[in-house]
Order: C-alpha cells, then structure tokens, then sequence
C-alpha cells in the first residue's frame, strides 16, 4: 500500500505544471516591512463561536527587530482590546486580558520560530510553545470564554476593534501558516508540528476554523505583501510517508498539485 501511495505521489508531482499548481496558501509568507507604520496591517473578522471555551493558535514568525514591545497577533473586541495578543517575547503575551508569566528575553531575529498557544476552559490551562517546546503556563479563572464579535490584526496591536495603532508597538518581520484550531492541541502534535518544519503542509484539519488562506485573503494595508517561504512541492512529499491511498489522500493531491 505503501508503494501504491509512492506511485500515486510520483504521477502526480511529475504532471505537467499547467495542468496542476500547488494551491492553498504554500510558500505564501505575509511579509511587514522593517520600516514601520501604522498602514501595514492584515485583517479579518473571523467567526469564533467554536473557540469560545477551547483553541490553539499556531504559526511560524520571522522578527526583524526587537526594539520595544511589538505584536504580530492581537484580537480585539469591542468589550476588551487585550482579548488576544501575541509579541516578540513571550512575556508580551495576553490572553482574556491578563499576561502569562514567562522568560522576558526577546525571541532571536532573522530565523524562523514555531510559535503555539493551546488553551481550554474545562482544563483552565493556558500554554505556550515555542519551537516545540513549552516555555510558558497559567491558569485561568472558571468559566472563562473567548468573546466572539472581535477583529484579528496582524502587524499591529488594536486599542479599539480595527485601529488605534501605536507605532511602538508595529511589528516588522514575517509570517506563514498562522491557523487557528477549535481544541487545545497536545504537547506532542504541537512537537510533531514543529519537527516536520515549516515547508510541510499537511491537509486542512476539520479542526481549523481560520486557516492560512483565510489570512492571506483578508483585508490588507499599505506595504505588507506576499513573498515566498523557500519552500518546493517536493517538500510536502513527506506529510504523506506511510498514508495508505484513501479518497480524502487524492483529493487533497488533486487539488493542491
């Protein structure tokens, strides 16, 4: 079966390249220029009625500089502004409001790094990954629940939904496959993540409810533009070592090369 599926990957990624492009959001990065302003910015207001009491945002961030607080992640809504955030360290984090005890140090500019936040309201537990480890956790109180209703900006950090930008706090660097998850992923997917590298592109999960394309097609202001990963076809080859040949396997192959 192995083989059958060997087969089926070498037939597809040698067909002619006009008959078939690699679709989605692959080698797709959301690039904010180091130069910073208060135009360059991604929105979207994203349905998370399913987030409400359990999630996991994942991604892969590039920082080109790490002077002041930045934000590359921050939802806000209309009751709260500090609902979501997410920086250039880890303890710029908030979640519903509050901040998470964690390492001051600034992550390293000009490497990629995994980043992942899980959480669930029934556990009350908050984490943070970094690069597939855990670096950082808190409780939260009973009964917490995300809002719904809010705005998602990338690039800047919202005092109100959708604006009130302050440009010490504008984010220059990059970002690819942000996706939001509608549980709190595991320690070990959240490794797997990690370890299988930024140029593995899995099929989408019935689990993400804002995935990667969903960003890349959001509003979009003044210099933040789209440029490539690095990444070839030939890397996603490995998401599919030991699948057995099923109809979800080629239909994601038929639309995605």
């Amino acid at each position: 079966m192995k083989f059958l599926v060997c087969t089926v990957l070498v037939l597809v990624l040698v067909t002619p390249s006009n008959s078939r492009t690699l679709g989605g959001g692959f080698n797709k990065v959301l690039q904010f220029p180091r130069e910073l302003s208060l135009e360059n910015y991604v929105l979207l207001t994203p349905d998370f009625t399913e987030v409400q009491e359990e999630l996991s945002i994942c991604g892969w961030v590039k920082i080109y500089r790490t002077d002041g607080n930045r934000y590359w992640f921050s939802y806000a809504t209309a009751g709260a502004d500090n609902q979501i955030i997410f920086g250039i360290s880890a303890a710029t984090q908030h979640f519903l409001g509050d901040t998470m005890p964690a390492p001051a140090d600034k992550y390293a500019t000009f490497i990629w790094h995994h980043t992942c936040f899980s959480w669930s309201s029934a556990s009350q537990l908050e984490e943070l990954y970094l690069n597939g480890e855990k670096i950082a956790e808190e409780l939260t109180p009973d009964n917490s629940k995300v809002p719904t209703g809010g705005t998602v900006a990338l690039g800047q950090e919202q005092d109100s939904p959708g604006g009130s930008f302050d440009i010490n706090q504008a984010f220059g660097g990059e970002i690819y496959r942000l996706e939001i998850f509608k549980r709190k992923l595991s320690a070990s997917e959240i490794s797997d993540m990690y370890q299988a590298g930024m140029c593995d592109y899995p099929a989408s999960s019935e689990d993400v409810v804002v995935d990667w394309e969903d960003f890349l097609d959001a509003e979009r202001s003044g210099e933040v533009k789209e440029v490539s990963a690095g990444c070839s076809r030939w890397d996603v080859l490995k998401s599919f070592v030991g699948q057995e040949i099923t109809s979800s396997l080629i239909a994601f192959l038929e639309r995605n090369f």
